[in-house]
């Protein structure tokens, strides 16, 4: 069998590492998979979101991603930023040394707090950094009801 465990007098450190090794080996061989296609998106964007008491500013990067492959998106409170970067062709003959610079679709969710104004959402696209601002409405804390007695 190809994947066998062979004890060797080695610390157990090695001997761990050696089978961590052995099972990931299995796992890519039986499912023909490599780990990266498990998940939907292989990268997401950072963002930061801001309060800033009448507003709140979300900045998410996005740098390589064009205009048209972006959607942003509010319903229930929830505000989604989904989009596409496109992966770049490698050139033939050029060697790389490392290619970190991953692609695919992602899609990032912000829940915002009642009373934003969903007409007062703009977004601009500004050197790779996608900025959503939010104006909030008036948030009602509570309220008592009277009852009217028919």
């Amino acid at each position: 069998m190809k994947y066998g465990i062979t004890r060797t007098n080695s610390t157990p450190s090695k001997s761990l590492s050696s089978f961590r090794r052995n099972i990931d080996t299995l796992f890519d061989d039986f499912f023909k998979l490599d780990s990266s296609d498990l998940f939907e998106s292989q990268w997401l964007p950072e963002i930061d979101v801001i309060d800033e008491g009448g507003q709140i500013l979300i900045k998410a990067d996005v740098a390589g991603i064009e205009e048209k492959d972006l959607d942003v998106n509010l319903e229930n409170n929830l505000l989604t930023i989904s989009g596409k970067r496109m992966e770049e062709k490698k050139e033939s003959g050029k060697n790389f040394v490392v290619s970190e610079r991953k692609s695919g679709s992602f899609t990032r969710s912000v829940s915002l707090p009642a009373g934003v104004r969903a007409e007062d959402i703009s977004a601009d696209l500004k050197n790779g950094v996608l900025l959503i601002t939010v104006k909030k409405g008036e948030q009602i804390e509570s309220k008592q009801i009277k009852i009217d007695i028919k």
